[in-house]
């Protein structure tokens, strides 16, 4: 069976700008596509897209995520872009300081934050729901927390958002993401070392570890890297859509409010709905068929992550935000081996500022028009104005 072919750009700025209906359109046209602008098939539907994230022999990642190889070979070296066996020795390092017993000692810094920040939003009332909600504490995480010098504290944002636009590899966004990534490269140099990180940091503990697991100094200066990117975005992206949803659902509010208990499940029902990370690519390794499609050694394919969490042949009403929905399959997090490495300490910022907000906000709501932030990989606000209604 051959793959329809798919004419719209998955890059371009129409489809970031407004991607919900181009998923469904993706989903329609089968359960494998051929996406013309990008030369790479694509996955789209849930079934699909979890066969390829499951199956890491035949879908590889130690080729790189990025459609470029160039892009690929600068990003080699870290656990994102690698297969087991290595891919699980390097994840023994950096997943171990940011396992849930290994987070418990940071729960007080992040409660204090965000109750700090909650108590100062709800006096406040109205705010950039990215810049001053979303962002604060992320950003303290991985200044603070993570235990990196601020000396290139002001820039991380940019270099996070250059990183996720490489992905793609060739648009104006990718070409310039890569003069912005040598800033990165001379600041960790410089910085992210063992003599550099803050004793008892998340960052600092990856040089600990790593000689218990066979890798040098130089190597764990790479692993600490994993920290850096993936720990703002992401987060950041999620918070910002929380306060969307909460202002555009605001039964969901209510129902969070006198159910607490609901919080956690809140936070993966956000993740689904805004799914940070929209898509990756995988190395198809060997010559194998998806759904019937035959797929050649060599070809790039796309699992789209944000489709397969909106697919209503696997969700029921997926577009309806539902905080008491079963979310246990969401792909918000990735799945498989590469599943994110980071989820606890997302869950346990975004629980912190919910549980936080939800003692002091009567209501939000949406005061402006938003803008989306124009980025390859990562669905996110770069502005949102809100109003709370304290209680």
């Amino acid at each position: 069976m051959t793959a329809p072919v798919y004419h719209t750009d998955f890059y371009g700025d129409a489809f970031i700008r407004d991607p919900i209906p181009h998923y469904a359109q993706m989903r329609a046209l089968g359960p494998v596509l051929w996406l013309e602008k990008q030369n790479a098939y694509a996955v789209a539907r849930y079934d699909e897209v979890v066969e390829v994230l499951r199956s890491a022999d035949r879908f590889i990642s130690g080729r790189g995520l990025s459609l470029n190889d160039d892009v690929n070979a600068l990003l080699t070296g870290n656990t994102l872009n690698s297969d087991d066996p290595l891919h699980r020795r390097r994840r023994s390092v950096t997943a171990t300081p940011i396992l849930p017993k290994n987070l418990e000692p940071l729960e007080g810094c992040i409660r204090d934050i965000a109750q700090a920040l909650a108590a100062k939003l709800a006096q406040q009332q109205s705010f950039d729901a990215v810049r001053e909600f979303a962002q604060v504490l992320p950003f303290s995480i991985v200044v603070d927390l993570v235990g990196l010098s601020d000396g290139g504290q002001d820039s991380m944002l940019k270099w996070a958002a250059a990183t996720f636009n490489l992905f793609e590899g060739f648009n104006d966004r990718s070409k310039a993401a890569f003069s912005e990534l040598v800033g990165l490269r001379e600041y960790l140099d410089e910085y992210g070392r063992a003599d550099h990180l803050k004793e008892g940091g998340l960052a600092r503990r990856i040089f600990d570890v790593a000689p218990q697991k066979g890798f040098s100094e130089e190597e764990a200066a790479q692993l600490m890297r994993d920290y850096i990117n993936p720990s703002l975005d992401t987060t950041i992206s999620a918070t910002g859509f929380a306060a969307y949803y909460f202002a555009k659902y605001p039964d969901q509010w209510d129902l969070l409010r006198d159910r607490p208990d609901l919080i956690p499940n809140a936070v993966e029902e956000v993740v689904r709905m805004s799914t940070p990370i929209r898509a990756f690519s995988r190395y198809v390794a060997e010559d194998t068929e998806i759904a019937g499609v035959s797929l050649k050694q060599g070809a790039r394919v796309i699992a789209v992550y944000a489709s397969a969490n909106r697919d209503d042949r696997f969700w029921n009403d997926p577009d309806r935000f539902d905080i008491t929905r079963n979310l246990r399959k969401h792909v918000g997090f990735g799945h498989g081996p590469h599943t994110c490495m980071g989820l606890h300490l997302a869950r346990r910022e975004m629980v912190n500022l919910l549980e936080a907000m939800r003692t002091r906000v009567a209501r939000w709501q949406m005061t402006g028009t938003s803008e989306v932030a124009m980025n390859n990989t990562i669905r996110a606000f770069a502005r949102l104005p809100m109003r709370v209604e304290p209680l």
